[in-house]
């Protein structure tokens, strides 16, 4: 699989969202020279690396900290480098708020489930032109078309109503309360 960038859209004149409209800011990319991790800002049609600060402000530190209602936010300032972008940088991502595809597989596979999800896929390509404003494209497909690749590649996709996708997504959701209130009795 190896290294990659996270690519961070800021620019609310450059809304991304998957195929059923959920906005989606944070992507991954292998397009950039040497992918270690690095963290990209898209703001104002460029592109920014956000650089760690040199005197990163620790937990320890008062004046990196502000109150929110009733959260602590602790704050990270980066030092901004404008990058020379690709001409086309490709950033990839998924949906959090869409249901995954669900699909049957032969054996249990892990919390033993016979169930495997694929997340939609969000992918664009970004064009960036010296004087022009920032064209972005949208190159992925549908439910429908994941669906259909997923069928093509001799997978046994799940309806929405298929006994076996209402069960794994009870078993899913049950699992989801336990983790919660795991974390929540240890918290």
């Amino acid at each position: 699989m190896g290294m990659f960038d996270m690519v961070v859209v800021l620019d609310a004149l450059w809304a991304l969202s998957c195929a059923e409209g959920h906005a989606i800011n944070s992507f991954h990319t292998k397009d950039l020279p040497d992918p270690a991790m690095s963290t990209y800002l898209v703001w104002g049609g460029r592109l920014y690396l956000a650089v760690e600060g040199e005197h990163e402000l620790g937990l320890e530190d008062p004046q990196a900290w502000r109150f929110e209602g009733d959260q602590a936010v602790h704050v990270r300032r980066h030092r901004l480098q404008e990058a020379p972008p690709p001409r086309v940088l490709r950033v990839y991502g998924s949906c959090e708020r869409c249901e995954p595809v669900l699909v049957r597989n032969e054996s249990p596979q892990g919390w033993s489930d016979v169930v495997v999800e694929h997340a939609l896929v969000a992918d664009f390509r970004l064009t960036f032109r010296k004087d022009e404003p920032l064209q972005i494209e949208r190159v992925s497909g549908t439910r429908q078309a994941l669906e259909a690749e997923l069928r093509s590649h001799g997978l046994s996709v799940l309806s929405a109503g298929d006994a076996l996708a209402e069960a794994h997504r009870e078993v899913k959701r049950v699992r989801q309360q336990a983790q919660r209130a795991a974390r929540t009795a240890f918290g």
